[in-house]
């Protein structure tokens, strides 16, 4: 495993990636960004603990990956497809996220198909940037986060159940958790 720092390591898709949350947090200043660091309340220590362990993952991995070189051949462009796709997905979740009215749920655009489409879509990015620079730690810790982040997406959705009401409960039936049919 080689170290390092350059234009070919992975901090390129990190940083851009960073950059897009940053630009839409000036475009929606004080309505996203109120909304985006809205931590909701746990029921249970689970709950809380998942949650701690797959942010420690998630911004661990996203640091690691910062010092990982890009590496050449196919995986390469699998890895670049898989990053391209989620990333859009995660733009077009916070774009929507953003343009939300603070008082109604996001049900629109790729919320349809997904209750949480910026976390199942941040790993699945990370599991993209883990083919790209060829690291099975980032890969696995990608995939380790999908399942450390349900108890996290429960809380989410009891905050949203108590925040909005009926809204909220119908688009739970009629919107899979993780995407599409899941």
């Amino acid at each position: 495993m080689k170290f390092g720092i350059g234009m070919l390591y992975g901090w390129i898709y990190i940083l851009f990636f960073v950059f897009v949350n940053i630009i839409l947090m000036f475009i929606y200043l004080k309505h996203y960004t109120k909304r985006i660091f809205t931590i909701p309340e746990f029921t249970n220590a689970k709950e809380k603990i998942f949650s701690i362990i797959y942010a420690f993952f998630f911004n661990s991995t996203m640091v690691l990956v910062c010092f990982l070189p890009i590496s050449t051949g196919i995986n390469l462009y699998i890895g670049l497809a898989i990053y391209i796709i989620s990333l859009f997905v995660v733009i077009s979740a916070l774009y929507f996220y953003a343009k939300t009215e603070p008082s109604k749920p996001v049900t629109n655009g790729i919320y349809k198909l997904s209750r949480h489409p910026q976390q199942v879509f941040c790993c699945i990015m990370i599991i993209g940037i883990g083919i790209m620079v060829l690291n099975i730690i980032v890969i696995i810790s990608g995939i380790i986060q999908l399942f450390l982040m349900y108890p996290s997406l429960v809380a989410q959705e009891n905050y949203c159940i108590k925040k909005y009401g009926d809204d909220y409960q119908k688009y739970l039936f009629n919107s899979p958790r993780y995407f599409l049919f899941i």
